[in-house]
């Protein structure tokens, strides 16, 4: 079976904008450990919003970002990043998970991330 264009268009368009269960939600954290398939939390989550934008523009591709002020990272050693279902903190369907080298916030810097998803 092949998936066509068109049917990756209309789930980028159902997940990006549709589906009630989408993820909709960034969460980032300060713990540490390898990501896996089966993590459904961060391990130390710290801050979650509702996206700030969400763009479709590019076929079979959806991007995410997320903001935060330099208040909210100030003394923030952010290592792990993930996309939710649902705005509660450790609640709703972890979509992905990423782990990275700590970056530590000293409260004069902004945090903007963009999160790609793309479909083939």
């Amino acid at each position: 079976m092949v998936f066509t264009t068109a049917g990756l268009s209309g789930v980028q368009n159902a997940i990006a904008t549709i589906s009630t269960n989408r993820p909709q939600y960034m969460a980032i954290g300060t713990g540490s450990s390898t990501a896996a398939a089966a993590n459904n939390t961060l391990v130390t989550e710290a801050l979650r919003r509702l996206v700030t934008s969400t763009d479709v523009s590019t076929a079979n591709t959806i991007a995410y970002v997320a903001d935060w002020n330099s208040v909210e990272m100030s003394g923030l050693s952010f290592s792990e990043l993930g996309m939710f279902t649902t705005s509660g903190v450790s609640t709703g369907s972890l979509w992905n998970r990423d782990c990275f080298t700590a970056v530590v916030f000293d409260g004069t810097n902004d945090l903007q991330v963009q999160l790609t998803y793309t479909m083939s």
